[in-house]
């Protein structure tokens, strides 16, 4: 929990999930009895908190193995293949299943060596990639499918006959699993959540997935065409593994710009080869940085525009892609945007003002962050400024340090929050008689 004043943000540092407390709430937290006439509230916010991860269930004596529950089912059938089964949940309305969907595909090759049986389930039947199946199990493992389904999707249950069966509850847990099926590290693997416009990106057949090796990690590089391919090849030096790996950045040419996408992000419109693979030169750096980021550095997930000679503005993910379509008009107006998957924030000794990464490195401190531009919620009253800073805050990437999200919560205290829409953003960066916040 950081304190934004009289009220607070509640944070799970580990998954990106967040709550903004008031500072009647705060109280909860603190110790502090309900009133009378707050107690259905008071059960109501830990009963949220709790399923959301926030804060302890305080509940260890819960058993989930009872007879019929999915780790029982689970256990009962885990004798019937020969080898390691991923029965997976999916959902025709789940964006995450989508996404995996589109991995799934992308990686065909490497399934299709899998020395496992992967079975996706959903309300339509199921469909079988990897080693084939003895038909009689199919009943059964569909049954547990569907049941699995209940603890949302996707969820898989992963069936070994020299182990317990295991529950996996999410894309990350899930993708994890087919990295460790096909014989790779999934702790050297980068898995980066969907967003809601990465299926759309996602969607087309690739021609191929590259694994290049980033900071000691392997990250998914998807490509579509031969030109695409050929600057991802001579950029990285990745080649088409026999592992398997979700995509985390797409290349291609579909018209008269070379695109590159980290999920359903846009990072850059490129006019030549040469330009595009300079925009990928430093998102790499990014992820290599991440990996073994400087001491102090607050990696967050947020976009950065920065003015020429002065300081910086950061702004939403879902953004990115409008503004990089703009990115002219910005450039006009002297922001130039920075295509690095995390901006990699550090405070100043004698300040505290929050800056981004100096061109020197060796924490030498760059641009100021002069503002933060977000999104103002549709409809209703407008956000109060500790609820705008608990949304701000909850952009930490995780796995976040508890005083890292602390050091973030205190210098964002003393940034002007700016709260609209992108097209807003845009006209606010360019206007003519001052250009900047």
């Amino acid at each position: 929990m950081a304190e934004l004043g009289s009220s607070a943000v509640l944070l799970n540092t580990s998954s990106p999930a967040a709550a903004y407390v008031s500072p009647t709430a705060l109280g909860w937290l603190q110790g502090q009895p309900p009133a009378p006439e707050h107690h259905d509230q008071h059960a109501h916010c830990f009963t949220q908190w709790r399923s959301a991860g926030l804060v302890s269930s305080g509940n260890a004596s819960t058993t989930t193995d009872e007879p019929g529950s999915l780790e029982a089912q689970a256990a009962a059938l885990a004798a019937l293949p020969g080898h390691p089964v991923l029965v997976v949940a999916m959902a025709e309305a789940c964006g995450f299943c989508d996404q995996l969907g589109a991995d799934l595909a992308a990686n065909a090759a490497a399934l299709a060596r899998l020395d496992a049986s992967v079975l996706l389930v959903d309300a339509d039947g199921a469909r079988l990639l990897g080693r084939s199946l003895y038909i009689p199990a199919y009943p059964g493992l569909i049954r547990l499918g569907q049941d699995a389904a209940r603890r949302g999707t996707p969820t898989a249950v992963l069936l070994s006959r020299d182990r317990p069966a295991e529950v996996l509850t999410g894309f990350a847990e899930v993708s994890n699993a087919l990295i460790t099926l096909s014989g790779a590290d999934p702790k050297a693997t980068t898995v980066e959540a969907p967003t809601s416009c990465s299926v759309n990106v996602a969607a087309e057949p690739v021609d191929a997935v590259l694994t290049a090796t980033v900071g000691k990690t392997r990250l998914g590089i998807a490509v579509r065409g031969p030109e695409a391919r050929r600057i991802a090849e001579e950029a990285t030096g990745a080649v088409a593994e026999e592992g398997y790996t979700p995509v985390t950045l797409t290349l291609e040419r579909p018209e008269t710009f070379h695109l590159l996408f980290r999920g359903g992000e846009l990072l850059a419109r490129a006019r030549t080869p040469e330009a595009l693979r300079e925009v990928l030169d430093a998102v790499l750096a990014g992820y290599t940085r991440f990996a073994a980021p400087e001491r102090d550095e607050i990696p967050v997930l947020c976009g950065a525009a920065v003015r020429e000679g002065g300081g910086a503005v950061l702004f939403p993910r879902s953004w990115m892609s409008d503004l990089v379509k703009r990115a002219r008009q910005l450039d006009q107006a002297g922001w130039r945007l920075r295509p690095e998957p995390y901006a990699l924030l550090r405070t100043a000794p004698d300040t505290a003002a929050l800056h981004l990464p100096g061109a020197g490195g060796a924490g030498q401190p760059g641009p100021a962050v002069t503002a933060v531009l977000t999104q103002a919620p549709e409809g209703g009253a407008p956000p109060s400024r500790p609820r705008l800073l608990a949304s701000i805050v909850n952009w930490i990437a995780r796995p976040a340090a508890a005083d890292s999200v602390h050091t973030l919560a205190a210098s964002l205290r003393q940034v002007p929050v700016l709260a609209g829409t992108w097209q807003e953003a845009v006209t606010h960066l360019t206007r003519t008689d001052e250009g900047r916040p």
